[in-house]
C-alpha cells in the first residue's frame, strides 16, 4: 500500500487579526448574557459584526480540523502498517536468532527455577513453545528435564502423562517428592510408581515419606545404580506407624551423600555396605552414629545429631575413630568429639548444651587430631565467655558464626543471648576481643526485632580499629517483621562503600544461609 502525505494547507488567519472587542461595558454585556432582556438597536449594531466574524472564523477552524483529522487517520493507518512490517523484520533480524546453540543451552539452564512444579508456564516446558529452533534445542538438552518436583502437601493435582513425558526427555533424574498423609494417598502412590519404573536413572532423591509410600519405595531396592544423593524425611509421627526400618538404600553403589531426618521416632535406616559415603546427616542414637562413623572412612562432611538416647549414658571412649578426610562437622552434643580424630578438620559447628563444658571436650579433640580449625559455629544458646575462650585458645579460627535458637522458641531468651555478644565483641580502649576474626556472622532464629544500632556499632568499631581483621559480616533474621532502621541501613552502606562485606537477610533466604553454617545439605531446595 502506498501512502502520500498532503502538505498543502489553507491559510488561516490568526486570532490577533480579528477585532473581537465590543464597545460596551462588561457589566452591560454580562447583564444581557444572563437575562432575557432585549438588546437595544445601537447595541445590536455593535454585537452583530463581531458575531459574523466569529461565525466565519469557527467555520474556517472546523474545516481545518476536519482536514487534519483525515490526515491523522491516514498517518495512523500508515504507522500501523509500517509498525507491523518493522516488528516482523526486527524479529527476523533479532540477535537472539544468531546465538550459538551452546550459549543458548547455557541460558536455558540458568532460566530454570530452583523449585519448579510441572507446568507448561514454567521452564523447561515454556522454552519448547517459543519456536521450532528453541524447541529442538530444549528437547536435545536432557539436563533441562532431569529435575522433577512434586509437592502433595499443596493439594495439587499432577498430570501423570506430563511427568512421563518429562522423564522420557531426561537421561538422569533429580527428584523432590513431598508426600503428605493429609492428602489422598492414591495419586501419590500412582505418581511414585511412575517414577520408580525409572529408578535406574535416579541421581538424586529427596522424599518426604508417608506410610503409604514406604511399601512402593521398597521396589527400588537394588535398582539404584546411579543414585548419588538421598534425603529421607517423615511427614509427621503418623507416617512412621507400623514401619520397622528402611532398607531400599542398602544396594546403591554410587551413593555418597545421605540425610535421614526423624524428628519423632528413630527409624533404623540401612546404608550401603561400601565405603563411598563422603557425607551423611542422621537423627539417631549414638550407637548408630558410632557404627556409621567406623564404616565410613571417606567422610568429608558429617552432621552428628544424637537423638532418641534419653537416659542412655555415654560409653567409655576407646580408640578414637580416625576420619582422615573430614573437613566439616556438626555435633549436637560436643561429647561426640571424645570418640573421634580428624587431622584435616577445618570447620566445626557445636550445639551448646546446658551444664556441659564445651572446652573440656573440644580441647582434647583438637590436640588428639592435630587439626587447624579455621571456622567455628556455635548453635543454640551459646555463652559468650566460653566462646571467647575458644577463640583465644585457637587463633587459627578466623570465622565465627553464632546461630541463636531456643528449643522452646522463647523470644526474650534469644534476644538476651544476642545482646551479650554485640557489646562483648565491640572494640574499645578497654576491650579488644579476638581482633583476628575476619568474618563474624549472627542468626537469631525466632526474634522479630533486634537493636540494629548495637550490631552496627560493633561492626564500625572493629572496622576502624587498626589491628582488627574483620572484613565481612552477615546478619540473618528468618522471622523478622521489621527491617533495619534507616540510620542503621545508611551506616551499613557506608561500611560497604569502605570495603566491608555486610549482608542482611530475612525469611527463607536467611534460614537457608544459616543452614549452611551447620552443614545441612545445600542441594535440596
Amino acid at each position: 500500500m502506498a501512502f502520500q502525505s498532503q502538505s498543502a494547507a489553507p491559510v488561516i488567519s490568526k486570532l490577533e487579526e480579528y477585532d473581537l472587542n465590543i464597545t460596551l461595558s462588561q457589566q452591560r454585556i454580562s447583564q444581557l448574557f444572563t437575562t432575557n432582556e432585549r438588546p437595544q438597536d445601537h447595541e445590536l449594531a455593535l454585537i452583530r459584526p463581531v458575531a459574523h466574524k466569529t461565525t466565519a472564523r469557527l467555520a474556517c477552524l472546523e474545516a481545518e480540523m476536519s482536514r487534519l483529522k483525515d490526515q491523522l487517520g491516514q498517518l495512523e493507518e500508515e504507522h500501523c502498517v509500517l509498525m507491523a512490517c518493522h516488528t516482523r523484520n526486527a524479529t527476523i533480524l533479532s540477535p537472539t536468532r544468531r546465538i550459538p546453540v551452546e550459549i543458548l543451552s547455557e541460558i536455558f539452564s540458568w532460566s530454570l527455577p530452583s523449585f519448579r512444579l510441572p507446568s507448561v508456564r514454567n521452564a523447561p516446558w515454556n522454552l519448547a513453545r517459543v519456536s521450532r529452533r528453541w524447541r529442538a534445542i530444549a528437547l536435545a538438552q536432557s539436563s533441562l528435564w532431569s529435575r522433577i518436583c512434586l509437592d502433595f502437601s499443596l493439594s495439587k493435582t499432577y498430570s501423570l502423562a506430563m511427568v512421563q513425558t518429562q522423564i522420557e526427555r531426561a537421561c538422569t533424574l533429580k527428584i523432590k517428592f513431598i508426600g503428605s498423609h493429609r492428602s489422598d494417598s492414591r495419586p501419590q502412590v500412582d505418581m511414585l510408581q511412575v517414577l520408580l519404573r525409572y529408578s535406574s536413572i535416579w541421581e538424586e532423591i529427596c522424599i518426604v515419606l508417608t506410610t503409604a509410600l514406604v511399601i512402593p519405595m521398597a521396589a527400588c531396592r537394588g535398582r539404584l545404580p546411579l543414585l548419588q544423593r538421598a534425603w529421607l524425611q517423615w511427614d509427621g509421627p503418623e507416617s512412621q506407624a507400623n514401619i520397622d526400618s528402611i532398607d531400599f538404600l542398602t544396594v546403591a553403589p554410587s551413593l555418597a551423600d545421605i540425610t535421614v531426618r526423624s524428628h519423632h521416632h528413630f527409624m533404623p535406616t540401612l546404608f550401603p555396605v561400601h565405603h563411598l559415603l563422603t557425607r551423611y546427616a542422621f537423627h539417631a542414637p549414638w550407637k548408630t552414629h558410632y557404627e556409621l562413623l567406623k564404616s565410613s572412612p571417606n567422610l568429608h562432611e558429617v552432621r552428628i545429631s544424637r537423638n532418641f538416647d534419653q537416659g542412655v549414658p555415654w560409653p567409655v571412649p576407646g580408640e578414637p575413630i580416625r576420619l582422615s578426610h573430614l573437613r566439616s562437622i556438626y555435633v549436637s552434643h560436643v561429647e561426640s568429639l571424645d570418640y573421634l580424630s580428624a587431622p584435616v578438620l577445618e570447620e566445626i559447628a557445636i550445639r551448646s548444651q546446658r551444664r556441659v563444658d564445651t572446652q573440656s571436650h573440644l580441647a582434647p579433640f583438637v590436640t588428639r587430631s592435630s587439626c587447624v580449625l579455621r571456622k567455628l559455629c556455635m548453635v543454640g544458646l551459646p555463652d559468650v565467655q566460653s566462646t571467647e575462650e575458644i577463640l583465644n585458645q585457637y587463633p587459627s579460627i578466623t570465622e565465627l558464626a553464632v546461630r541463636i535458637m531456643d528449643a522452646k522458641k522463647n523470644l526474650k531468651t534469644e534476644h538476651d543471648v544476642l545482646l551479650t555478644f554485640f557489646p562483648r565483641f565491640t572494640i574499645s580502649d578497654s576491650a579488644r576481643i579476638s581482633p583476628h576474626i575476619s568474618k563474624l556472622d549472627f542468626e537469631c532464629h525466632n526474634v522479630h526485632v533486634i537493636p540494629y544500632t548495637l550490631y552496627v556499632d560493633m561492626l564500625d568499631s572493629r572496622w576502624k580499629a587498626p589491628d582488627c581483621a574483620l572484613t565481612a559480616s552477615e546478619l540473618l533474621l528468618p522471622n523478622t517483621t521489621v527491617d533495619p532502621d534507616p540510620e542503621s541501613l545508611a551506616r551499613m552502606e557506608t561500611l560497604r562503600e569502605g570495603g566491608m562485606r555486610v549482608s542482611f537477610f530475612s525469611g527463607r533466604v536467611a534460614e537457608e544461609r544459616a543452614d549452611r553454617w551447620v552443614y545441612v545439605a545445600s542441594w535440596v531446595v
